[in-house]
């Protein structure tokens, strides 16, 4: 196992060649080696570090993961604890200016914000196709031509129902254990503008969460509501009360992704 006193950006440095796909020679592309991640070690102690508050001993977690079924879903598991572990519990954005602190909170819990939602989504074992590979998909029974406006908005509300990011956002939250559902629910307030409290459904808090990495992803606002402390944002439509932290974000994605993996070995033979 490496050095414990490892930074972040050396084991990413070093780690750096697995967030290829690919390597050009000439003209042409060679492919990189299958089960990259599962064919070298260094990936599964890199795992164990992601995820080792979550097993009492080392010998917990290898059996956890000798149980895995397959050698891709090995693979895949390897790959996103590791990459978690670089980009998230132990990578921080760091600003290099003069005059300001290296590292700025809000600043990088976004990074780290966007960057689990983005691993949750990679979970996902549906391949991504965009909306008209979708209409075209002799299996999506489109029927030619869309007949008006209100029909192509059915045929794209069932596009986002199976292909879409929120989806696997929503369907990551829903397998969480019921306690932890229970624990993140209390995190968040809904209120109408008439102060009226919202009962609130984990769909509810994962479509807000979602909300979030939306608006930094296409409007480029910080995610100021997982600082320390309780946050207080509105719109038009609503008050929101958040009292989820960064801390807590990793919490729940460690224990789902452990979850996720846990739960194909039960669906298994």
């Amino acid at each position: 196992m490496k050095n414990n006193d490892e930074d972040a950006t050396t084991m990413f440095n070093r780690g750096w060649e697995m967030a290829e796909t690919q390597i050009p020679i000439g003209n042409g592309i060679e492919e990189k080696k299958h089960l990259r991640y599962l064919n070298k070690k260094d990936y599964l102690d890199y795992a164990y570090r992601a995820l080792q508050d979550h097993f009492p001993a080392r010998n917990n977690f290898n059996s956890f993961y000798n149980e895995i079924k397959t050698d891709e879903k090995k693979d895949k598991f390897l790959k996103t604890a590791s990459f978690y572990l670089f980009l998230v519990k132990r990578g921080d954005w760091h600003v290099d200016l003069d005059g300001l602190d290296k590292v700025v909170d809000y600043l990088t819990n976004s990074y780290k914000y966007i960057a689990i939602f983005s691993l949750i989504e990679s979970l996902s074992d549906k391949e991504h196709i965009d909306f008209y590979k979708y209409l075209t998909d002799k299996k999506s029974q489109v029927e030619f031509p869309i007949e008006n406006k209100k029909k192509l908005e059915g045929y794209y509300k069932n596009y986002n129902k199976e292909y879409g990011s929120i989806r696997r956002c929503v369907s990551f939250f829903k397998s969480l254990d019921e306690d932890v559902q229970n624990e993140l629910i209390t995190k968040l307030q809904i209120r109408e503008k008439d102060l009226s409290k919202k009962d609130l459904k984990i769909e509810d808090l994962a479509k807000y969460l979602y909300d979030l990495r939306s608006t930094f992803m296409h409007n480029a606002d910080l995610i100021l509501q997982i600082s320390k402390g309780t946050t207080i944002t509105s719109d038009e439509r609503k008050i929101a009360i958040c009292s989820l932290s960064i801390n807590d974000t990793m919490n729940f994605f460690e224990k789902g992704l452990i979850k996720h993996f846990r739960s194909d070995q039960d669906n298994v033979g």
